[in-house]
């Protein structure tokens, strides 16, 4: 039996009979997915995915692309998912969801060197701010009465902010950090609005059997990972 069970894994009717090989797209949002020198995707929500779907003997292609294509690939395309995403109240019947992978905290940020004082998104209105298309952070700031002007990626936040295109900057901290350090830029954090976790969001046809073995899988990860 053992030895069938192999051949059924090795010929790829095991992955196929768990749902098969599904596309999850990504974007480039360090430090939860990134790629590194070598052109591989990596990332804490990466190397997460990556553990579990082992664990589970499942499948996935991992893809790089601009978050609005990703997030709209993930909506509308079979057997596609897309991560680190927010679970919104304005996505949650658009996908099936797995996870969390990760948290992440929304916080408004200016250059170190500037005068601007704001507390709440209130105080944001008169400002240029800052976000990227499709981005949930961007949304809610949005649905809040602050016009946002946006980008096609996170990174380019950066620049802007260097040419004085915006004055302040919404997105999760964890991703400001690790850019402005990438750019050796000095970020100074004027408040923080909220705190969510980030899943994998995947089309409903993606198969139950798929789902279920993965979201296993990452529950058991964290449970060992909550283990002094």
């Amino acid at each position: 039996m053992q030895a069938a069970l192999n051949n059924l894994r090795e010929g790829g009717v095991l992955s196929e009979i768990l749902g098969g090989t599904i596309a999850f797209n990504t974007e480039e949002y360090p430090p939860y997915n990134y790629l590194d020198e070598q052109g591989k995707i990596i990332g804490s929500s990466t190397e997460l995915l990556r553990t579990a779907l082992n664990a589970a003997e499942l499948e996935a292609d991992f893809r790089l692309l601009p978050w609005a294509r990703a997030y709209t690939e993930a909506q509308l395309r079979e057997r596609h998912c897309v991560y680190s995403t927010t679970r919104t109240p304005e996505r949650e019947s658009l996908f099936t969801w797995i996870g969390p992978l990760t948290s992440s905290t929304w916080t408004a940020f200016a250059l170190e060197n500037t005068h601007i004082t704001a507390d709440t998104l209130t105080d944001l209105s008169e400002l240029r701010v800052g976000s990227f298309r499709e981005d949930a952070v961007g949304q809610y700031v949005a649905s809040q009465g602050i016009p946002i002007v946006v980008t096609s990626a996170e990174r380019e936040n950066v620049t802007r902010l260097q040419a004085g295109l915006i004055d302040v900057w919404v997105t999760g901290a964890q991703a400001a950090e690790y850019l402005a350090a990438e750019a050796d830029l000095l970020l100074r954090p004027l408040f923080t609005f909220n705190e969510v976790d980030l899943y994998l969001a995947c089309h409903p046809s993606v198969p139950d059997q798929f789902v279920s073995r993965l979201q296993a899988a990452i529950d058991r990860i964290h449970a060992e990972a909550e283990v002094p």
